[in-house]
């Protein structure tokens, strides 16, 4: 069975961390996409961030989730906090798959990134300000969870 499922979400809500033990459970191919661009541009999302800004790191987002879309049949993938929220990406995802938005309390996303400096945008904005920007895509997802049992529930 063909399976596209998209992980959105703030930085550090645990879309990766999900996301893998749910490919697994499901025995598809797991793909972050923060990843997948750092693996092919060879540089770190930050690195990008800064030597080229956030427009171009946008382009880069857009191309290699349509690139995954179109080479893969059955993933799970584990967006950018931001990729719902640029060009129609959410509109993209949406059309072939299936979109959760894993909705992790502030707290608990604070506690994992307080040590983090590989976050670009954490730099500039507080995590309130992110999903205060971003709530309106989250939320046009076609689930919410917050725990993985929840998650692994809706495709099991």
């Amino acid at each position: 069975m063909n399976r596209r499922i998209f992980l959105i979400g703030l930085p550090g809500a645990g879309k990766t961390t999900m996301g893998l033990d749910l490919a697994v459970d499901l025995e598809i191919q797991f793909v972050d996409l923060d990843q997948d661009i750092e693996k092919s541009t060879k540089l770190s999302i930050s690195d990008i961030f800064e030597s080229m800004g956030e427009a171009h790191f946008r382009q880069l987002e857009k191309l290699h989730l349509e690139k995954v879309i179109q080479e893969l049949d059955s993933f799970v993938m584990a967006t950018g906090g931001g990729t719902p929220c640029f060009f129609n990406n959410l509109k993209s995802m949406k059309e072939v798959g299936e979109v959760v938005y894993v909705d992790t309390p502030i707290e608990d996303i604070e506690a994992r990134l307080v040590l983090d400096e590989t976050r670009p945008l954490m730099k500039l904005n507080s995590l309130n300000d992110l999903l205060d920007k971003r709530k309106g895509w989250y939320n046009q997802a076609d689930h919410t969870i917050r725990k993985y049992k929840d998650l692994l529930a809706l495709f099991s």
